[in-house]
């Protein structure tokens, strides 16, 4: 391997987040949505990287230089929440949530981007863009999570609407009432409605441990996993994710 899993744990992790790198705050208390200026739901989708082995702390650096200084300053660029898979480091899964696609086609259409793309294409084995109808997009106004966890759920087809209802709820609840949970993220793929994909940030393993043992969430798993064919869960390498500030708006 060019580069060891340890390193990627250090200073080049940090740059998963490119979108949310703006400053930490120690004191975090509010809760809102990410919407559009009206109060509609933004432009979401998933992009899936995979690196040649060892290299995928090559690719952020690629990213965190070309990409993440120009994403920072795009009002219409909301966040692109990453994360490593545990399982598998040359493995990053990015949640992106733009304005509309206007913004999302600003952000592809930058120098920088360009750039990037072309410094990747000798390390980059796939890419896999899906398009996805956000659910739910709480988070905290501002914070840093270290803690990342996905989950991939298959909704029996006739329990589907009763499940957005069900997960939206329980997310909103847990951003706004429990401290350590930074954001709760939930979409459903445009092309199989029923499959359900989550980002869940929490500050730390502690924090993560809290939420998932809380009367809460046991209360709403014990409702939710009678609706479900199935469901998998993907734990992520730690890494700081800085919460991005933009898309809050009040609802018209």
């Amino acid at each position: 391997m060019r580069v060891s899993i340890q390193k990627m744990l250090g200073k080049s992790l940090k740059s998963l987040v490119l979108a949310g790198c703006l400053m930490m705050t120690a004191q975090v208390t509010e809760a809102k949505a990410i919407t559009t200026p009206d109060g509609g739901m933004p432009l979401v989708h998933w992009a899936v990287l995979q690196s040649k082995p060892g290299t995928m702390s090559e690719m952020m650096g690629m990213a965190a230089r070309n990409v993440a200084p120009l994403a920072a300053k795009e009002t219409g660029t909301y966040a692109l929440y990453g994360s490593l898979d545990k399982q598998n480091p040359n493995v990053m899964r990015l949640l992106e949530i733009y304005e509309d696609e206007t913004a999302y086609e600003i952000h592809v259409g930058t120098d920088g981007f360009h750039k990037y793309k072309e410094e990747r294409k000798e390390i980059l084995e796939k890419l896999v863009i899906l398009p996805v109808d956000p659910i739910v997009l709480e988070q905290k106004t501002e914070g840093t999570g270290t803690n990342v966890v996905l989950h991939l759920y298959e909704v029996k087809p006739e329990k589907l609407d009763a499940f957005k209802k069900l997960i939206a709820k329980e997310m909103r609840r847990g951003v706004k009432e429990d401290a350590g949970v930074m954001g709760l993220f939930a979409t459903a793929e445009q092309e199989r409605s029923n499959v359900i994909h989550t980002y869940e940030l929490f500050k730390d393993d502690a924090a993560r441990d809290a939420y998932k043992n809380s009367k809460a969430h046991q209360a709403f798993w014990k409702k939710a996993q009678q609706m479900l064919n199935s469901t998998k869960e993907i734990e992520n390498l730690p890494g700081n994710v800085v919460l991005s500030k933009k898309g809050f708006h009040d609802k018209k």
